[in-house]
């Protein structure tokens, strides 16, 4: 197995596999044992190797910055076999067949031209591919090769056969074109040619003996006598290399780029051609590469005068692609490439103008942007415009006048649309501006505001529907306002502009807020009319407070007057029992300044008027907050300001008599200063608003409470060892200070309904 490494088609290296000795390093370091040319970047210093292992060949990467590739995957170690291409850089690994082995004589290609003279190239079974594709058999890397341009197909009897492979400039052996895809048997000594690369095929099955050769020497020696005498006049007279690469490029300033090429080829055979070799191959190579942009640019011009534009647009997109050395030909090359690159920018703005200017979603912005680049491009011209881009330029006048009109009567269109912006548009002016843009003589416009005032009109209608909404939410009349359809337009049909789809959006998220703030108001009502009705401005949970009779009774604690209550009793005993609550107006003051347990005062016979009524104002506070936030003043209008004005004014009450309270508690002293302040605690439902005495309310009655109670527990204590007298003296002294829920005034309370039944 033959395993050698090439760079350009050019082989650098080679062994045979059975010869590999420990391991053979790749690279461009000068330690490697195979170093690669220096113009090889791509390759790492110490990039993969080759060893053995048994009898077999392997290569290995050695962690190069590239990588190493087989059939376009990256490896990290190969068993190699015969066929095998390898990329290493810009250098291939090649794995054939050794010609010696097997006893089988192998047929061959003798490369006559180009860098690769002279070598020779095994064709190994079942085939041999040839082609500017790194992965052929043999690789060219001309212009003028295609990327398959041939293949040689070895057969079982070792006979070779040659077809094209549809190239694109042919394969001809001996001066005869191959029929596409007709396969020629090949002979020993037929000369192959692919474009101006030639080769000659050697016949594995034909001895080349050294007889042969030794005839080829004596009729060589035969001649040299003769040849020497006219060698002295033959290289005086023979023009050197340097001269005909001269020409050649003078032949190529001038765009005569065959002829340059046959000046080449005269190179190669003339004197001093060895020192030339770097020049022609680099000039040969430069001669098909500007070949082809000339020839791209010229057929582009001929597109652009016959107004096939897409055509144009890719060549002229090649063209852009191009490096700097493809416009190098002569000096006014450079000046054609600017020419080329302004014919495509010229283009491409009438193209997209062209694209977008149909479209029924196309914005005002967009459109803006592409009269700008088709004015730009314009100016660009200058007075004297080139033959190839008159028709360019005409369509571009044209596009450019459409664009205007577009923009002037599609201005209004525009101010409408972002008038959708507003929290509140006005969507008669806005439907009005769209059936304004329908009776335009463009085209594009007219179809843009057709199908743009469809969801407009619908959006326009939804909107009052939604003005509907909030004014029965106004009128008190939640459960209507809730169940509104907006009939909203298809999201779909709204999508072709973004301020429509979202001016859609927008007015979605409005309603299903309106919906929730309904909704919410709804339950806000309910609770407070259950409380305090629908119309009273003096609801009897604040009226029987307001009533100086029946409040005198609740603080002289009437209640003490009559029998003890019992728990399970339906109805109030006295003003205080129905104001306060005997248990449960105990329960929360003796709680204070914490909130009673809620568990104890669930067992309770009925909720007294001034637990009512601490509710009913802690619903109308919340309802007023609610009210006030800036996203919901909209709602206090119509029934909803009404009420509010009314339950303000229950507010207003309460803050009146609270105001009372506070002056009573803190002028007076004992059980009913500490009942006012009671009603206070109970009343001010925001923490802060009012004090007792400088304290927060629930302080100060729970200090208070303490304060009262602690002479009454000394009363109680002295109570059971007192004499009968005395004992009625403790009674009434706590009946008189102490509170009627209080454990101590219960128990007294108790003894004085046994003795009222005794006697």
């Amino acid at each position: 197995m033959l395993i050698r490494l090439e760079h350009n088609g050019r082989i650098i290296h080679e062994i045979k596999s059975n010869e590999i000795s420990g391991e053979l390093t790749i690279g461009r370091s000068s330690t490697c044992t195979w170093p690669v040319p220096k113009e090889d970047t791509v390759s790492s210093s110490r990039h993969a190797c080759l060893f053995l292992k048994g009898r077999a060949a392997w290569l290995k990467d050695l962690e190069s910055t590239n990588g190493t590739f087989f059939q376009g995957k990256k490896i990290e170690k190969r068993k190699l076999a015969l066929g095998d291409k390898i990329g290493i850089g810009n250098c291939t690994l090649c794995v054939e067949a050794d010609k010696t082995e097997g006893g089988k004589a192998v047929s061959e290609l003798l490369i006559l031209t180009g860098k690769t003279r002279g070598q020779k190239k095994p064709l190994n079974p079942p085939s041999f591919t040839i082609g500017s594709d790194p992965a052929s058999s043999m690789v060219f890397l001309d212009m003028l090769v295609s990327r398959k341009h041939a293949e040689i197909t070895i057969k079982e009897d070792n006979s070779c056969w040659i077809r094209d492979l549809g190239s694109k400039n042919g394969t001809s052996v001996n001066g005869l074109a191959l029929r596409d895809d007709k396969e020629r048997l090949l002979k020993d000594g037929d000369r192959i040619s692919i474009s101006h690369l030639e080769m000659e095929f050697h016949d594995g099955a034909v001895k080349r003996s050294n007889k042969q050769a030794m005839l080829r020497m004596g009729i060589l020696g035969g001649t040299l006598v003769a040849a020497l005498a006219l060698f002295w006049t033959y290289q005086h007279m023979r023009s050197p290399a340097e001269a005909f690469v001269r020409k050649a490029r003078q032949y190529a300033a001038a765009e005569l780029f065959p002829k340059a090429s046959l000046e080449l080829e005269r190179a190669v055979n003339a004197r001093h051609s060895a020192s030339c070799q770097v020049a022609i191959e680099d000039l040969r190579r430069l001669l098909g590469l500007w070949d082809s942009t000339l020839g791209l640019w010229k057929g582009a011009q001929r597109q652009l005068t016959q107004g096939k534009w897409v055509q144009a647009s890719r060549d002229l997109g090649m063209l852009q692609a191009a490096r700097k050395e493809a416009w190098e030909w002569n000096d006014t090359a450079p000046l054609e490439k600017e020419n080329a690159l302004q014919a495509k920018a010229m283009l491409d703005a009438l193209m997209h103008a062209e694209s977008s200017i149909v479209r029924e979603d196309v914005g005002y912005a967009e459109l803006s942007e592409d009269n700008a680049a088709v004015k730009k491009a314009l100016d660009a011209v200058g007075a004297e415009t080139p033959k190839y881009l008159t028709r360019l330029k005409a369509e571009l006048v044209s596009m450019q006048r459409r664009q205007e009109i577009l923009l002037d009567e599609g201005s209004g269109l525009e101010k409408a649309l972002d008038r959708l912006k507003a929290d509140y548009p006005s969507y008669v002016d806005i439907v009005m501006a769209v059936g304004k843009a329908r009776k335009s003589s463009e085209g594009a416009l007219k179809r843009r505001a057709d199908v743009l005032y469809e969801p407009i009109e619908a959006l326009s209608q939804s909107f009052a529907r939604l003005n509907e909404a909030a004014e029965l939410a106004r009128g008190m009349e939640f459960a209507k306002a809730m169940a509104v359809d907006l009939k909203l337009p298809p999201v779909d049909a709204c999508s072709l502009d973004l301020r429509v789809s979202q001016a859609r959006t927008r007015m979605d998220q409005v309603f299903a807020n309106l919906k929730s703030k309904a909704g919410q108001m709804n339950f806000l009502f309910t609770e407070i009319t259950k409380r305090v009705g629908a119309d009273s401005a003096e609801p009897e949970v604040i009226k029987a407070f307001l009533d100086p009779e029946v409040l005198g009774k609740a603080l002289m604690c009437d209640s003490l007057e009559q029998g003890l209550p019992k728990r399970s009793r339906r109805d109030a005993v006295g003003e205080y029992d129905r104001l306060l609550g005997v248990e449960e107006f105990y329960t929360h003051l003796s709680a204070m300044p914490a909130q009673a347990d809620q568990a104890m005062l669930s067992d309770l016979p009925f909720v007294s008027l001034l637990t009512q009524a601490r509710e009913a104002v802690q619903k109308i506070e919340i309802l007023k907050t609610f009210l006030n936030l800036p996203d919901n003043r909209w709602l206090a209008g119509g029934k909803v300001g009404e009420q509010m004005v009314r339950l303000e004014g229950i507010l207003g009450k309460r803050d009146s008599f609270v105001k009372d309270m506070v002056e009573k508690a803190e002028s007076g002293s004992g059980r009913g200063s500490l009942i006012a302040g009671g009603i206070v605690a109970r009343l001010v439902t925001e923490e802060g608003t009012v004090t007792l005495k400088s304290m927060n309310p629930a302080d100060w009655v729970a200090a208070e409470l303490k304060r009262l109670r602690s002479d009454l527990v000394k009363l109680n204590n002295e109570y059971t060892m007192a004499s009968p007298a005395r004992q009625i003296e403790i009674r009434n002294a706590i009946l008189k200070n102490g509170l009627p829920g209080d454990p101590m005034v219960r128990r007294m309370w108790s003894m004085k309904d046994a003795v009222s039944q005794e006697r």
